[in-house]
């Protein structure tokens, strides 16, 4: 039973994270869409951001674990879209991101199913069975699933804990400042290549619900197992339009074809 737990501990954290992003960009590539984008963006309302705080120093220090993880991560997610960035560790990983949406410009469906593709194929033949077996029907499945999550999943979003969900039951883990986000500034790639398909992953694959909820003022983060999400035009924790300051933005990202419908 310990090597299921642990089979359901490495999946865990692939599939809740970010699985979060995906391919890369060139920038000479990007650049010249920019100017041609800036007027496509001007009609669209930016949503306020809140000042955060400064990071102190290492905050988002890589051990070890984080750094096989990241590249072995960003190699699934290579060969899946046909693209590598030239540039190493989490930067190559956000101008992968940013690649997929701005340059191949792919739609919100695209992104989703591609993440979802990816989360899949790290689940492998053995987890779904399994996890829809022993932990999916039963009310140990968001504790056990949470409590195995947090050190999987920090080199995608940084420091990160168990803790409880939204409703104040056990099941729950918090991301203090995700990184994917603080790094992007953008709500489409937070949405559309994370908290969407890995909702969606543990639906429709692992059969147990899973609400991701990203605070899009202090980019906190709360994973709730077992909570059914609501729909993302429901969501008031959902702002409407583009953060300010958004890097998917600025390299021309065509925001009616490529980002969130929210």
């Amino acid at each position: 039973m310990s090597r299921t737990f642990c089979c359901l501990a490495v999946s865990s954290f692939w599939l809740c994270g970010c699985a979060t992003a995906f391919s890369a960009s060139s920038l000479n590539a990007v650049t010249s869409s920019a100017r041609r984008a800036s007027r496509l963006h001007s009609s669209v309302p930016a949503s306020p951001t809140q000042p955060r705080e400064p990071l102190p120093d290492g905050f988002y220090h890589e051990t070890g674990l984080d750094k096989l993880s990241l590249a072995l991560f960003r190699n699934l997610v290579q060969r899946e879209i046909g693209f590598k960035s030239e540039k190493e560790g989490y930067e190559g990983l956000i101008e992968e991101a940013h690649n997929y949406m701005v340059v191949q410009k792919a739609t919100p469906e695209q992104q989703v199913d591609m993440v979802q593709r990816c989360l899949e194929t790290i689940a492998g033949p053995l987890v779904p069975p399994v996890y829809r077996t022993f932990m999916a029907p039963w009310p140990w499945a968001p504790f056990l699933t949470a409590f195995f999550t947090p050190p999987f999943f920090k080199f995608l979003v940084g420091p990160n804990k168990l803790d409880m969900r939204s409703d104040g039951t056990a099941g729950g883990v918090f991301v203090e400042r995700c990184r994917f986000l603080e790094e992007t500034n953008c709500k489409g790639l937070c949405t559309n290549m994370c908290k969407l398909p890995t909702q969606k992953f543990f639906k429709d694959t692992l059969g147990m619900d899973m609400a991701m909820e990203p605070d899009f003022d202090t980019y906190e983060c709360r994973l709730s197992f077992g909570l059914t999400p609501l729909p993302m035009d429901q969501d008031p924790k959902v702002p409407k339009g583009c953060l300010q300051g958004c890097s998917s933005t600025a390299l021309g990202a065509e925001i009616e074809r490529v980002c969130s419908k929210q």
